[in-house]
């Protein structure tokens, strides 16, 4: 009886061992870093949506987790910039969600890292399959070298605003709203209030789009290296189809993704190998890690009362003052 005891004892101790040696594996391949290749092509797609930060929320944790926010992929080709494991950048491009800034902060990232003498290299499927695609080539326009599949087309077509009165609807079920405004500028209101534009909001709008198309046109022809009045008479011309556009200079060749990925490896090197700009991101490090620490306040969505919150099946959110003000007073 008392050997059967001690054989029992034994092979509970010997799997208790045999268990834990399993977990202190995992635990240790889980910890392990990986390393950025000794030569590597960074690859991004910029299709993908990339947000300004992740909520404190566990939805918004586990539904964001493999997507990056724009303070890590610009810090990533801050950092990639200057290192030397980095042959170069290819990215994706088409469709975007981003906004107008947005737009405008990546793009001023990728020429600060063309300065490193790297090349960058920017494929599309089509920019806006003959709608607008003004958000993905002005983007585009900061690369290197920009190619479209051969079936592919610009859908460069300029700006465009409209707004909606309901008014006259509201007229006919007998609806009066009673809301009112400080100055003609501000027209919020308007879709209430009115019929359509009165002057003052078409001058705010005109001015902003006229604003926003102007900075457009002169960024991408400085990047070009034409005239914006050049750029403006090809936007006139739009949407183009491939071939036309590869004869405005707008692209620099007609190609699939394979065969960039080909041409890629035989300029910048068949061993150099394939990385995604969010694993480099978590192989290398984050570069802000050590040193002075400044606070950084996130303030994204309508603002209202209370506390913060975030909607998992819209996936967006709502900044409360209450939540952004205890963020000022904690130390």
């Amino acid at each position: 009886m008392k050997r059967r005891i001690g054989r029992f004892l034994a092979w509970i101790g010997a799997v208790t061992i045999f268990f834990m040696i399993l977990v202190g594996v995992g635990i240790y391949f889980a910890s392990k870093k990986e390393e950025v290749p000794a030569k590597t092509i960074l690859e991004i797609n910029f299709e993908r949506p990339i947000v300004e930060f992740v909520p404190d929320d566990p939805f918004a944790k586990i539904m964001l987790e493999n997507v990056m926010t724009m303070r890590e992929v610009l810090s990533a080709l801050e950092q990639a910039a200057t290192d030397d494991r980095v042959a170069g950048l290819v990215a994706q491009v088409g469709n975007l969600s981003m906004g107008i800034a947005q737009i405008q902060e990546i793009r001023e990232a990728i020429h600060a890292f063309r300065k490193s003498g790297k090349p960058t290299i920017v494929f599309a499927e089509t920019f806006g399959e003959f709608g607008s695609g003004n958000g993905g080539y002005y983007l585009s326009s900061a690369f290197d070298k920009r190619y479209l599949q051969p079936s592919g087309d610009v859908g460069l077509t300029g700006l465009m605003a409209e707004h909606p009165f309901v008014k006259g609807t509201l007229e006919k079920i007998g609806v009066v709203p009673r809301m009112d405004h400080r100055h003609e500028y501000k027209n919020a209101m308007n879709l209430f209030t009115e019929k359509k534009f009165t002057d003052a909001h078409r001058e705010a709008t005109l001015g902003m789009i006229q604003s926003i198309y102007g900075r457009l046109v002169q960024d991408i022809a400085e990047d070009l290296n034409i005239t914006p009045t050049a750029f403006r008479a090809i936007v006139d011309r739009g949407p183009l189809l491939g071939p036309e556009a590869l004869s405005a200079g707008l692209v620099d060749g007609l190609m699939y993704y394979d065969e960039v990925r080909d041409m890629v490896k035989q300029d910048w090197g068949k061993e150099a190998k394939w990385l995604s700009l969010k694993k480099y991101r978590d192989r290398a490090g984050d570069p802000d890690e050590d040193g002075t620490s400044v606070a950084l306040i996130y303030g994204v969505g309508n603002v209202v009362r209370g506390k913060s919150e975030y909607d998992p099946t819209s996936g967006s959110g709502v900044m409360g003052a209450e939540t952004v003000a205890k963020a000022f007073r904690d130390d």
